[in-house]
């Protein structure tokens, strides 16, 4: 897959045997870090943890500046590196407002899909001249199959949808990373918190639009690492993000004062959870149940990663800067209190996949060139193909996803695989 990942990637920084420099895909390092930053990667240090100046690189594991998907200090997309440029295509249009409610199946074939512009408008068929291609990522692609009646046919019957095609793998294999976290109170204005004053934050708006930095052109989470809950992994388990700021989280007010924000996330869970229908009306939302922690390995490996983000934060390095832990807080220290917090406080990372995964057995959706198994005409080109769910974040291997999936929809012939020779890339 290495090639593909290449193929999508402009990298500002890196162009070797594991970067790419001449794809859509603006990829470059953090333009305005603060002191912090560098006094984190020192704790981390002071902990046994390397510095690594590329996660993406020979090797994952220890702390450093994430590379971000920006050029020239904006966003770069997946909506900014590949459909701007095409937007003036006469083969192309795209449409707004305008709800997909069923794949059409007509003995056997997938030929469209309906769609209608406003609730309870009329419904018009879109017809395809070759495939129909789903990309509506690990939710919305399982939740269409199912309103179009391709799924498990007990559960499409007990919502009042007529059967079609009886694939029970739609909707299960779900995984995503939970996120826990400790924010804690700063020395002094050492985040991004001290903008929130007006003043600041006008500099702040000045500083972008005159040089092309300061908080405008920060992503918040710029820097982070992977390392080890279980000592005998094969490969980091845990991935941290340095939050700059202490009201990051939802539900969790800011301080009165300047504060950060450590996340932990163990990266390979166990747990499997499911998306399903919630009614037969294509407007209802779907019902999705991660279900986390059901297999009591994650939370075990979750807790151990939540105390080395407090192990981090109490080292010698961050003293000039964090003043105190306010959560989850000295007063919580057994397993059994911090599974509690966790419990109240922890949140997805936004890493679901594998709802519609690949495969060759019964369960699986697609095959492993994204055909859904016993319906023609039909891909599905998106995180849900998935089997597990990476041990990164899932934006750059959802885009390699589509990068391959190109190829497989035109016919090309794939890219020559990359060969290892120890870390190298032959």
């Amino acid at each position: 897959m290495l090639p593909y990942f290449k193929r999508a990637e402009n990298n500002q920084r890196f162009a070797n045997d594991f970067h790419g420099d001449q794809g859509p895909l603006g990829v470059s390092n953090p333009i305005s870090p603060l002191p912090i930053c560098e006094a984190y990667f020192r704790a981390g240090q002071e902990m046994g943890i390397p510095f690594n100046p590329d996660f993406n690189g020979a090797s994952q594991e220890g702390v450093g500046y994430y590379q971000l998907t920006q050029k020239d200090a904006r966003r770069s997309s997946a909506s900014v590196a590949y459909l701007k440029p095409i937007r003036a295509r006469k083969n192309l249009t795209v449409r707004t407002d305008v709800l997909v409610t069923r794949v059409v199946v007509e003995k056997g074939r997938a030929v469209g899909v309906e769609v209608v512009d406003k609730p309870g408008g009329e419904k018009t068929i879109l017809r395809a001249e070759r495939e129909v291609i789903v990309s509506s990522g690990a939710i919305g692609s399982p939740k269409l199959l199912m309103q179009s009646g391709i799924g498990p046919a007990d559960h499409l019957q007990s919502v009042g949808v007529t059967p079609v095609h009886d694939l029970p793998g739609v909707g299960s294999n779900m995984q995503d990373h939970l996120d826990l976290f400790v924010i804690a109170e700063c020395t002094g204005d050492h985040t991004y918190d001290n903008y929130a004053k007006l003043h600041r934050t006008m500099w702040a708006g000045l500083q972008y639009l005159l040089l092309k930095k300061g908080p405008v052109a920060s992503s918040l989470f710029e820097t982070g690492g992977f390392w080890y809950a279980d000592p005998t992994a094969a490969s980091p388990d845990i991935q941290f993000h340095l939050g700059l700021g202490s009201g990051i989280e939802a539900g969790v007010e800011k301080l009165n004062n300047p504060g950060v924000t450590l996340n932990s996330a163990f990266l390979r869970p166990r747990s499997r959870g499911t998306v399903r229908l919630k009614s037969a009306d294509p407007a209802d939302h779907p019902l999705i149940d991660p279900n986390y922690w059901s297999d009591p390995y994650d939370r075990d490996m979750s807790i151990k990663g939540l105390r080395l983000a407090r192990e981090i934060m109490r080292q010698k390095a961050l003293q000039p800067y964090v003043l105190r832990e306010v959560l989850p807080g000295p007063a919580l220290q057994s397993d059994a209190d911090l599974v509690d917090y966790a419990c109240c406080t922890s949140k997805t990372d936004h890493h679901p996949v594998g709802t519609c995964r690949m495969g060759h057995d019964a369960m699986a959706v697609v095959t492993p060139d994204l055909r859904l198994r016993g319906i023609e005409g039909l891909r599905i080109c998106d995180a849900s193909v998935m089997p597990r769910v990476p041990s990164s974040n899932t934006n750059a291997p959802t885009i390699m996803v589509g990068e391959k999936g190109a190829d497989l929809i035109l016919g090309r012939e794939p890219l020559p695989p990359a060969v290892f020779k120890g870390n190298q890339a032959a």
